[in-house]
């Protein structure tokens, strides 16, 4: 029954105290503000892993508009593999400043990383509009 009332008598406290999340106590039971943003470093990575994930998805598009590419008519295949080759080298582009983005920090890496959302969107575009032209083939 003691317990009890020292542990509601604790969370009054706590509570009183303005604590709740994000806040913890020292070593001397002074209150902290912990920070729960991710790092640079964090947004960084989590940012690649995410441009990978994307490459990864659009290449294996490519890989199948390939094998599709196969079974087409002679006209429509030419024109596919046209498009494909051009997807393959904006792919390229990304892969390139994906690349170099990851040997960036500070300003340098926040510059890139414009540039490098832009040639996404681009690239993005692209596959859209591929996508579009070649579904129904």
């Amino acid at each position: 029954m003691k317990a009890t009332r020292i542990f509601w008598a604790m969370l009054a406290a706590w509570f009183i105290l303005g604590l709740g999340p994000g806040i913890s106590l020292g070593l001397a039971g002074e209150a902290k503000k912990t920070d729960t943003t991710p790092s640079k470093v964090q947004q960084k990575e989590g940012y690649q892993m995410e441009i990978e994930s994307k490459l990864k998805e659009f290449n294996q598009e490519l890989k199948e508009w390939k094998a599709k590419s196969k079974e087409m008519e002679k006209k429509a295949r030419s024109e596919l593999e046209d498009q494909i080759n051009k997807l393959s080298k904006k792919e390229e582009e990304v892969s390139q400043k994906l690349k170099e983005l990851k040997t960036k920090t500070g300003k340098a890496w926040e510059d890139l990383k414009v540039g490098l959302d832009s040639a996404m969107e681009d690239l993005a575009k692209a596959f859209d509009q591929v996508r579009s032209r070649f579904k129904s083939s």
